[in-house]
């Protein structure tokens, strides 16, 4: 018989024989075998879920500048493709006699090569990309992020002709959760470049300074705090988290000292941080589902000011993650609502999110989420909007039609148990104090 013939064997059962593909199951077994546990997954860089990244894709995807496989190639960020190569001579002349010396960009692709494997790992999904055409990719994106960062530094804007508005596209572009390569590419490249400038944890300190100096003042009241040393960063989003959320417990003594351009602790809010979540006894058990999400939220500003709460903008909030609700007096830090902040804060949410290992590893838990969560909440139309600006905490830059549509998106497509986030406790007294749930 035909399946015979191709190497199928015939197996008795209980309605008579079929046919067992052995060749088949060898290769499904083989696929099998080769599936990491997910505890143990290499995946640091991963794209959205399509219903997520279609319904906004100006959230999500970039529109100047493509960094990494996934938006490679990309029409219309052409120009920006072309302007990479000026930023990699820009980069490779600023070791001068000693970057000759070292071989130039041979080096660099050298080192691309001897990390190729490991960055294609970090990718949860495939891409057309050779393996000399991806080392190729990691030398020039590479190059692109530390120059352009340096230039940063160095009061320059690495755009086309220096346009500011092309700048802060491809700033926010780099941020991207699907528009990344691993760190540890950027690493090696600044090691080839600057490798015996310092050495061993001075020259890291250096490196993440070039970043975390740029990210200053991204999310409103926030003050950046470099990483440890010795701290994994496994993209440029995730370094920005870690400079941007943080708790303080962990480790107050470092933060002073690695503080930039402060000297106090950064973070979350220790009151907020040290709130046990407790369950709220109306949601029930496992908050996650729709119902326990409908009894955990909490009021929109509006409906909050008819219950008597008052707003107030907090004076000297820690950061931008410093809410407290007393004796019916919401204390929000000021917020500004603007295009960069609402790329920046879904993909900070999309990150905390994405549940992968570097997800997985964050300090910050999921304070963003909760955070978002929460103005959200507040935010469910033009009325609630209108609150929050008289009272100075919302500084809304788009029309106001587009922010309530905004927060509606975000917390359409926040996934988590509204019982047992960092801001739980707070939300429970809202909900109690307006009688939200009687």
């Amino acid at each position: 018989m035909e399946r015979e013939r191709n190497g199928g064997a015939a197996v008795a059962g209980e309605n008579g024989f079929f046919y067992h593909d052995d060749a088949q199951v060898e290769a499904m077994q083989r696929r099998v075998d080769a599936a990491a546990p997910l505890a143990d997954d290499p995946y640091t860089i991963f794209r959205l879920p399509s219903a997520v990244r279609e319904r906004h894709r100006d959230l999500y995807e970039p529109k100047v500048v493509s960094v990494g496989p996934y938006y490679h190639g990309r029409a219309g960020l052409g120009a920006a493709q072309q302007h990479k190569w000026r930023l990699l001579r820009d980069f490779l002349s600023r070791g001068g006699k000693k970057q000759a010396a070292g071989g130039g960009l041979g080096a660099h692709v050298r080192a691309a090569r001897e990390v190729e494997a490991d960055a294609r790992r970090c990718y949860a999904e495939g891409f057309g990309l050779g393996a000399d055409e991806f080392a190729e990719l990691l030398v020039l994106d590479g190059c692109f992020l530390l120059e352009f960062f340096l230039k940063k530094s160095e009061g320059q804007l690495a755009a086309p002709g220096g346009a500011k508005w092309a700048w802060h596209h491809m700033y926010h572009d780099v941020l991207l959760l699907e528009n990344q390569i691993p760190f540890f590419v950027i690493e090696k490249l600044h090691g080839v470049a600057f490798a015996g400038d310092d050495g061993g944890a001075d020259e890291r300190d250096a490196l993440l300074d070039i970043f975390c100096k740029a990210f200053a003042g991204d999310l409103p009241s926030s003050r950046v705090i470099r990483p440890r040393s010795d701290k994994t960063i496994h993209h440029l989003l995730h370094l920005h988290y870690e400079c941007n959320v943080r708790n303080p417990a962990a480790d107050s003594d470092n933060a002073r000292r690695n503080s930039i351009g402060d000297a106090s602790i950064n973070g979350a809010s220790l009151a907020i941080w040290r709130q046990p979540a407790i369950p709220s006894p109306l949601s029930g058990e496992g908050g996650a589902g729709s119902k326990g999400r409908l009894t955990s939220m909490i009021p929109p500003a509006g409906k909050m000011e008819e219950a008597g709460v008052t707003f107030k903008r907090k004076a000297t909030p820690r950061d931008v993650f410093d809410v407290s609700f007393r004796y019916g007096v919401l204390h929000v830090p000021a917020f500004v609502l603007d295009e960069g902040t609402k790329v920046l804060l879904v993909n900070l949410v999309a990150f905390e999110q994405g549940g992968s290992r570097a997800a997985r590893q964050l300090d910050g838990g999921n304070l963003v989420t909760g955070f978002v969560a929460l103005v959200g909440s507040l935010v469910n139309s033009r009325r609630d909007l209108e609150v929050l600006r008289r009272c100075g905490i919302m500084h809304c830059m788009l029309a106001d039609d587009d922010a309530v549509a905004y927060f509606n998106h975000v917390v359409q497509y926040t996934t988590m148990d509204y019982d047992r986030h960092l801001l739980a406790c707070l939300f429970r007294d809202v909900r109690e104090h307006c009688h939200w749930n009687r």
